[in-house]
């Protein structure tokens, strides 16, 4: 008996194949970046004496937003008036900083009447091309103003007297002069102050304009304190419808140690008057203004002796008045006041004035 066969079939469940919503097909392709930096825009120049300070800020992309790596080729480029351009110079810059250029002019550049001198930049790639020029900064071409020649620095009770060798108006008709002054400090040194105690910067420019008379006080220095100066001329010049400087070359760094070795003044008005039932003569005066004043001293001699006054006030004596109570019934004193500041200088002394201690 033939018995059929049986097939087991097992039907395996198959997991179902999920379909990612939103799936991206492949990226397209992108073009090469040009790696041409992107121009720069704030360019800037000064002229000083025989030469031209420029200044600007490397970019930090590409055109295509791409980050520059390494250093980039700068083409700078002088143009006078209408001419063509000049390539002053080909140097390289890190991106993304700061970036200076100093232009050493030509003889033929730096004389005459002034006249427009423009610079522009331009960024280059490895195949020396370029997205195109910076931003133009405007100077000037020809004569620049004399420098600053014989600088010296004198203290003096108002400040810092300041001599240099003056020199005729430049071309334009306008003299000024203007005064770096920076605060060289000194161990344990005071710091200088202004008005309602603000501490004075460690570094101010000055100016002084109208006629060279080729001096000037500088009055915000602080006595006791040492100060390093230098000075230039500067000429305004408006070219093309804009206003900037001409600056002649820096002239020479001088140091002053302003110390203050200047006496207050002799205090005025002094008063005496005999206070018998106090066995004292009393002294009064007129203050003295000066804003480091430390105090006073009292002088005293007896009329009927050929000593000379002799200091009869105690240490830090600060009020403008005395009581002196050592006088002698019967005996007649000339009385004297002189000023003290805190660096110790005495002012001369008052004119006398004299009184008599009466008996009781």
């Amino acid at each position: 008996m033939n018995v059929p066969l049986r097939v087991a079939v097992t039907v395996l469940a198959l997991p179902p194949i999920l379909m990612a919503a939103g799936c991206a097909g492949p990226a397209a392709p992108q073009p090469p970046s040009l790696k041409l930096p992107t121009p720069v825009t704030d360019l800037t120049a000064v002229r000083y004496g025989d030469e031209v300070r420029l200044h600007w800020t490397m970019p930090r992309r590409t055109t295509d937003r791409v980050l520059l790596k390494g250093a980039q080729q700068a083409r700078i480029c002088r143009t006078i008036g209408t001419g063509t351009c000049h390539v002053t110079d080909d140097q390289s810059f890190k991106p993304d900083a700061p970036a200076d250029f100093i232009d050493r002019l030509p003889s033929d550049v730096t004389s005459g009447q002034a006249r427009p001198m423009t610079y522009t930049i331009e960024l280059l790639n490895q195949k020396q091309n370029t997205a195109g020029p910076s931003n133009p900064a405007l100077t000037a071409a020809g004569a620049a103003p004399p420098q600053v020649g014989g600088l010296s620095a004198t203290a003096v009770p108002e400040g810092v007297l300041l001599k240099w060798t003056s020199a005729p108006e430049p071309g334009s008709g306008t003299a000024i002069i203007r005064i770096h002054r920076t605060l060289l400090q000194t161990p344990g040194a005071p710091k200088p102050s202004q008005a309602e105690g603000v501490p004075a910067p460690p570094e101010q420019t000055l100016e002084v304009a109208g006629p060279d008379r080729g001096q000037a006080i500088d009055r915000d220095a602080a006595l006791d304190h040492t100060y390093r100066y230098t000075a230039e001329r500067v000429e305004p010049v408006t070219l093309e419808g804009k206003s900037f400087e001409v600056l002649s070359a820096p002239g020479q760094t001088i140091t002053v140690n302003a110390r203050d070795v200047f006496p207050p003044a002799a205090p005025g008005e002094l008063q005496a008057v005999a206070d018998p039932e106090g066995h004292a003569i009393d002294l009064s005066w007129a203050p003295n203004t000066e804003p480091d004043l430390a105090g006073y001293i009292v002088y005293r001699r007896d009329t009927a002796s050929n000593a000379p006054a002799v200091r009869i006030s105690p240490p830090n004596e600060v009020a403008p008045s005395f009581h002196d109570a050592g006088a002698l019934a019967g005996h007649r004193y000339a009385y004297s006041v002189s000023a003290v500041d805190r660096d110790g200088n005495e002012s001369p002394r008052s004119p006398e004035t004299e009184e008599t201690l009466p008996q009781l």
